[in-house]
């Protein structure tokens, strides 16, 4: 006999993909396009000085392949510049242009509707417990290889 528990849990890995999905629709309609992934990137960085890419990285959880792909899209769409970094040739700074800084203004006021949109409904002790649920996956499936 199957508990009512057991068909819960079961349904974890569905929902979760159901709702990253209507998540990253609704932040590209939102954004003219623009992925939650760009986002991420345009909120990250400094609005008033460079962001080392290596930091970046660290901050997205994501691989250098993923990071530099990323970088490349949002600079070809002119919301952000490559720039040597002076204190280690091998690597970059990367900055904000006047669109980006617009474009990351507009992130946070969108990322924050959607985080107010998300927790409707909830107060702080349910709210609590699906940030440890999520931090919970998070650590229990760490990035690998750099991916």
């Amino acid at each position: 006999m199957i508990k009512a528990t057991d068909k819960r849990r079961g349904r974890f890995i569905y929902l979760l993909n159901v709702a990253q999905r209507r998540i990253q629709a609704a932040i590209q309609d939102a954004n003219d396009g623009g992925t939650a992934a760009r986002g991420g990137l345009l909120m990250a960085l400094s609005p008033d000085t460079g962001t080392p890419m290596a930091q970046l990285g660290q901050a997205l959880d994501l691989g250098a392949p993923a990071l530099s792909g990323l970088i490349d899209r949002t600079s070809r769409v002119g919301l952000i510049e490559r720039c040597p970094d002076p204190a280690d040739g091998r690597a970059w700074i990367i900055t904000l242009t006047p669109k980006g800084v617009t474009a990351r203004t507009d992130a946070i006021r969108g990322a924050r509707a959607m985080n107010d949109r998300l927790c409707d409904g909830f107060d702080d002790q349910e709210l609590a417990i699906v940030a440890r649920w999520l931090e919970a996956v998070r650590e229990k499936f760490p990035k690998e290889n750099g991916k």
